[in-house]
């Protein structure tokens, strides 16, 4: 294993040791809700250990292609690709899950945790309501935390295309990081999105949940544990990626070159 895959995995596992033991307490908390940032902070911590291992220029006289880089010819299009649909979903099951999190406007009683976001708002009301579950109070802050780390990434890429490196090693090495970026993105967007599944499905299957349970309750279970099973696939799909980055990009036709001093 090269230095700078050590250095992506030493990254990938204390973020999730970090975001594990932030989750370790059994009531709803404040763990869950830093537990992405903390990922996303020691996965950022390892990218930028192991970009930092890449060997400077060459001294004395070096070549250059006369061609315009772009972002594009670098970045693997399929594992981004999924990172956008994957981020859409997230966006989509928080926004539906905040609505359904305490306090519910049809709720016919006062909840024993008024207005905190992290249980479920009974669509029927009469009874009391569970968690831990991923309402605004958790998604909030990874909405957030999602939001920064694309345009981290995305002002990553641009700024991989132009740095100086030599020309031998230059499609290798921006291929290559360009990969384990977007790999570390899937990672922040895939994690969040299995946890919020899991738990979602999770708190709708315990029983006597509402008085009179809505029917989509009931119909939204098997989409949830898909949902799971896909994020955490992706997960892990990513993870590999991310510690041996092996993405690849369209070909980029040959140019001139020209010495530089």
């Amino acid at each position: 294993m090269s230095r700078a895959s050590l250095l992506r995995l030493s990254g990938l596992v204390a973020g999730v040791l970090a975001a594990v033991l932030s989750c370790l307490p059994r009531e709803p908390g404040a763990g869950p809700a830093i537990a992405v940032p903390v990922l996303a902070a020691f996965l950022a911590a390892g990218l930028l250990a192991a970009d930092r291992t890449v060997p400077p220029p060459g001294a004395g006289v070096r070549t250059a292609p006369l061609v315009r880089r772009r972002v594009r010819d670098v970045v693997p299009l399929a594992p981004a690709a999924g990172v956008l649909v994957l981020a859409g979903l997230l966006g989509g099951l928080l926004t539906v899950t905040s609505v359904a999190s305490t306090p519910h406007l049809r709720s016919e009683v006062t909840p024993p945790n008024p207005g905190d976001g992290r249980h479920f708002g009974c669509l029927s009301g009469g009874v009391a309501q569970v968690g831990p579950w991923p309402g605004w109070y958790y998604a909030i802050p990874v909405v957030a935390t999602v939001a920064v780390a694309i345009v981290v990434a995305v002002l990553a890429l641009r700024g991989l295309i132009t740095r100086p490196v030599t020309l031998s090693a230059a499609e290798a090495y921006r291929r290559g990081t360009a990969s384990a970026i977007v790999s570390a993105l899937g990672l922040v967007v895939t994690v969040p999105l299995a946890g919020a599944a899991y738990f979602s499905h999770a708190v709708l299957g315990q029983p006597g949940l509402c008085a009179s349970p809505d029917p989509l309750v009931a119909d939204a279970r098997p989409w949830l544990l898909a949902l799971t099973i896909i994020a955490s696939t992706a997960a892990a799909y990513y993870a590999a990626r991310l510690v041996f980055p092996t993405g690849t990009a369209p070909a980029v036709r040959p140019a001139p070159t020209v010495a530089v001093r």
